[in-house]
């Protein structure tokens, strides 16, 4: 990436902030370019960068004693890791690492401090995002406890889909970001199980998959199936 001015640009935290701050946040930056599969940082590690992406996926994900991988959330163009730093020291709680060939921008911490602290609205906007992060994980936990692995695949597949509006309208097609595997760890479930629901899905002519390419033919039927 030539300009890593884009990160600052692509946050919405920090588009309140008057020209001389997004300067001063721009000199306090280093970019980092990840490769799928790289390590930005390891459960435990000290945060003491806000992570910005710029381009790509991030995901963070633990790992259980068996080995399954459980993805916490992930973090696409425009998103941020590390804002509960900004006020207290903290650790990893998992590892984050690259899905996607990544644009990531680092601002330290004592430099983002600096900002909140003369403009309060960066403040009240990054609580609302955490306040969002928090609603998020809410929801995840409810799908975990509520939903069996098929109803948590139809409502993953819905919410990649994106707009429901678009989804009204008919057939839509759209590629997931990570592998089957990957999307297995996301629901808690084995990539075998989450096979079978999937070809469960195709059979019935709800969806159709090429790789990684999903078109959903009936969003109703699949709607009907996060109940």
């Amino acid at each position: 990436m030539d300009d890593i001015r884009s990160c600052i640009h692509q946050v919405p935290i920090f588009q309140v902030l008057p020209q001389d701050s997004v300067l001063r946040l721009q000199r306090a930056m280093h970019h980092r370019k990840l490769e799928p599969g790289q390590v930005v940082l390891t459960a435990g590690d000290p945060v003491d960068h806000l992570i910005v992406v710029a381009r790509g996926l991030l995901k963070l994900a633990r790992m259980s004693p068996g080995g399954r991988e459980q993805v916490v959330r992930e973090l696409g163009p425009g998103q941020f890791f590390g804002e509960l730093g900004l006020f207290a020291p903290m650790a990893a709680e998992a590892n984050l690492v690259a899905v996607l060939e990544t644009d990531a921008c680092l601002l330290r911490r004592d430099a983002v401090q600096g900002e909140l602290k003369t403009h309060p609205p960066v403040a009240l906007a990054l609580v609302e995002a955490l306040a969002q992060r928090l609603a998020e994980a809410e929801r995840t936990i409810g799908e975990l406890a509520l939903m069996d692995v098929g109803q948590r695949l139809a409502s993953e597949l819905l919410r990649l889909a994106g707009d429901p509006h678009t989804l009204a309208s008919g057939p839509i097609a759209f590629e997931i970001p990570y592998s089957w595997a990957e999307m297995a760890g996301r629901l808690a479930t084995t990539p075998e199980s989450l096979s079978r629901r999937l070809r469960s899905l195709v059979d019935e002519g709800i969806v159709s998959v090429q790789s990684r390419r999903v078109t959903i033919h009936d969003p109703e039927a699949l709607k009907e199936r996060t109940f």
